[in-house]
């Protein structure tokens, strides 16, 4: 076995980790195939932060004979002890239960810490980087999400062109020019590794884009800071907030399709960039429905259209009847802005429809529409950017 260490370059986009880094290490292997059954781990690469240094370090374990495997295993169980949580690129589909085959073939055995960590379903101590990135692919217009395409889709280009799948007849060369010709088994070697290296070091770029995360949830802290109207019949709610993302990106996001077919609503638009964004919502000017939620309390009266609570009725009333879910509603005129939420009657008194039972909801704009300090927009704002995941 070989062992290489070497301290890498700051990651090109940054990310705030949710765990201390010094208790972070990502993994990545080098397999001769899929099935461990059928196949040899020829290399084990780990990166950590090295707190005194104040960098990133990627240590690697080669297998340099057909021998080596248990070792490399051994090594990398005894350095993750060192550590409470596991970075990977698709490891609880491929890398670790690769590694927990090769742990029962040679016998080897984790001890409790280390198999917290390797049995973990959820994202606690086992963070699976690619199934968190793939609920953002259609918010942020990710074709693929494969590592090579998200570099591509961070502007990242590597100078190492080969995949795992290619570089399997590279190791088999490699071993036979161990002993015929050394000189092109080192630069195999090196090959091997920088393939390796690479995988590892452009995780943290590519851990940059769960940063988005941040935005789409309760937690993101926003400020108001303009609202404007824009073309057309949109306004333009402008904020800044507190999470840095590694790309500018424009998101069109369709509203909930209205029973009413012949209402159409304009697309909600986000343009988001560092430290602020942009978003834009259409209006609509209408006669729309707020629906009480206990209906029982209430009558219905065809010639007013409208409901009213029992205790209001009284014996000049006329044409009502008891209330239906569908029927115990009061009607609004104005101006209104839909939102992404769908049908929850009652939630609160700004709540509108078109129809019962709808699931293209509206608010009313509050007075003084343009007034950045009404915690309408911030509650506003951060509700959108909540559904829009």
């Amino acid at each position: 076995m070989k062992i290489t260490d070497t301290i890498i370059e700051p990651p090109v986009y940054g990310y705030k980790f949710p765990q201390n880094k010094e208790e972070i290490l990502f993994l990545d292997i080098e397999t001769t195939g899929l099935s461990p059954d059928a196949s040899s781990l020829y290399m084990i690469g780990v990166m950590y932060f090295d707190t005194a240094a104040g960098s990133w370090h990627i240590k690697q374990f080669f297998a340099d004979n057909y021998k080596s495997e248990a070792e490399i295993l051994l090594a990398f169980l005894n350095i993750l002890g060192n550590y409470n949580y596991l970075y990977h690129f698709n490891g609880k589909t491929f890398d670790i239960p690769y590694i927990l085959n090769k742990f029962r073939k040679y016998n080897i055995k984790p001890d409790m810490h280390c198999s917290r960590i390797f049995n973990n379903t959820d994202t606690e101590y086992s963070i699976d980087i690619l199934a968190l990135i793939r609920p953002l692919k259609k918010l942020l217009s990710i074709k693929k999400a494969t590592q090579t395409a998200l570099e591509q889709w961070l502007g990242i280009t590597r100078e190492n062109k080969y995949n795992g799948e290619q570089l399997i007849p590279i190791y088999s060369q490699y071993m036979q020019y161990k002993f015929i010709a050394p000189s092109k088994a080192t630069q195999l070697e090196k090959l091997l590794l920088l393939h390796n290296h690479d995988d590892i070091k452009h995780m943290l770029n590519i851990c940059s884009i769960l940063s988005y995360y941040g935005l789409f949830q309760d937690t993101c802290n926003i400020t108001i800071t303009g609202i404007k109207p824009g073309t057309g019949s949109y306004i333009n709610i402008i904020y800044s907030h507190n999470i840095t993302i590694p790309k500018n990106i424009s998101i069109t996001k369709q509203y909930p399709a209205s029973k009413e077919k012949t209402i159409q609503i304009q697309d909600m638009k986000l343009e988001l960039s560092s430290k602020h964004a942009i978003l834009s919502v259409p209006l609509f000017y209408g006669n729309l429905k707020y629906f009480y939620p206990d209906y029982k309390n209430y009558y219905f009266i065809e010639t007013e259209d409208t409901a009213v609570h029992k205790s209001l009725i009284h014996s000049s009333c006329k044409n009502y009847k008891k209330a239906s879910v569908s029927t115990c509603y009061t009607k609004k005129e104005g101006l209104f802005i839909p939102s992404m939420e769908t049908w929850q009657s009652g939630h609160d008194n700004i709540r509108f429809y078109i129809t019962y039972h709808d699931k293209l909801c509206f608010y009313i704009l509050p007075d003084g529409t343009a007034d950045i300090n009404n915690p309408f927009w911030n509650y506003f704002v951060k509700r959108q950017l909540i559904l829009l995941l």
